[in-house]
C-alpha cells in the first residue's frame, strides 16, 4: 500500500514564526506544508502574572485580532515563498469553519486570489464559498496551474457515514483533493468517519478526511490502509493530542512503522 501525503499545519502569528516552523516540520518529514495565513491576522499580547501568582514564569498571552490593513499580504507571501523550500497548502480560514481570519468574505477572497496569483503549490478552497466567486478561483488556479484542496469543516458535529460519503461524491469535481474535517465528540463520530473512508476506499478520488476531538485520529493513524491521499499533522507534541484529535508529524510516521503500513 503507498502511504499518503505527509502535510505539517503551520500556525505562526508572525512570518518568522512560519519560516522557524517550516524548518523544523521539513526536518520531521513532513512531504508538504499548510500555511495558516489567517493565524497572522493574530497578535500576542503578553499578560503580566498576577500579584501573589505562583505562576510568576509563565509567558501569559493573549490572541488580539489585527487590522486587516495590517498585513502586507503580496510582501508577507513573498518572503515565506523565498524561505520555504517545501511544497505549500495556502489557507486563509473563515471563522465559520474553525479559522481565524477577522475580516470580511470580499477580504478574504481578494487574500486568496493573490495568494493564486503568486503561483502557490496549492490553494484551500472551501466548499461552500459562493458559486460565482469560487468559480473564478477555480479559473485563475487552473491558469497559474495552483492545485485545490476542496474543503469542509463542521466546527460542531460528525454526520454520518453516507452523508459523508455523499459530500465526496457530489464534489469531486471542485478541487484536485477534497479534504472533509468534522467535530468528533465521541467513538461513534470516529467510527463513520472510518467506514465513510473505508467505503471509499477503492475511490479514484483523492481525499483526506478525519476529525477533531476524540477518535478524530483514527483516520489519521490508519490513512495507508484506508487510501487517503493526505494526511494533517502538528509540531505539537501534547500528551493529550489525541483527545483533540491531532497527531504529532512524527509520531505518525513512527506508528506506520510500527504498523508496517
Amino acid at each position: 500500500m503507498n502511504r499518503p501525503l505527509v502535510c505539517v499545519s503551520i500556525e505562526g502569528f508572525s512570518v518568522k514564526e512560519c519560516i522557524k516552523a517550516a524548518g523544523l516540520a521539513t526536518l520531521a518529514g513532513a512531504d508538504i506544508l499548510e500555511i495558516r495565513f489567517d493565524f497572522l491576522y493574530l497578535s500576542k499580547v503578553y499578560q503580566k502574572p498576577q500579584e501573589g501568582s505562583e505562576d510568576t514564569n509563565a509567558s501569559r498571552y493573549e490572541l488580539i485580532p489585527r487590522e486587516v490593513s495590517e498585513v502586507d499580504v503580496s510582501n508577507t507571501i513573498s518572503r515565506l515563498k523565498e524561505a520555504i523550500e517545501k511544497p505549500v497548502i495556502f489557507t486563509c480560514r473563515s471563522t465559520a469553519e474553525g479559522g481565524k481570519f477577522p475580516g470580511t468574505e470580499e477580504e478574504r477572497l481578494k487574500i486568496l486570489t493573490k495568494a493564486i496569483e503568486s503561483n502557490v503549490s496549492w490553494v484551500d478552497l472551501e466548499i461552500n464559498i459562493e458559486s460565482k466567486e469560487r468559480k473564478q478561483l477555480m479559473k485563475l488556479a487552473g491558469d497559474s496551474n495552483t492545485k485545490i484542496v476542496s474543503s469542509h469543516h463542521d466546527i460542531e458535529k460528525t454526520p454520518d457515514a453516507e452523508n459523508i460519503i455523499s459530500l465526496i461524491e457530489d464534489n469531486g469535481d471542485t478541487g484536485d483533493l477534497i479534504k472533509l474535517c468534522f467535530k468528533t465528540n465521541d467513538h461513534h463520530d470516529g467510527i463513520e468517519i472510518v467506514t465513510a473512508c473505508w467505503s471509499l476506499r477503492n475511490s479514484k478520488q483523492q481525499m483526506s478526511l478525519m476529525g477533531l476531538g476524540p477518535s478524530g485520529d483514527w483516520t489519521r493513524l490508519h490513512a495507508p490502509l484506508l487510501n487517503q491521499a493526505m494526511v494533517y499533522a502538528t509540531l505539537e507534541s501534547d500528551f493529550h493530542l489525541g483527545k483533540k484529535g491531532l497527531i504529532n508529524v512524527r509520531d505518525l510516521t513512527d506508528a506506520w512503522d510500527m504498523l508496517e503500513y
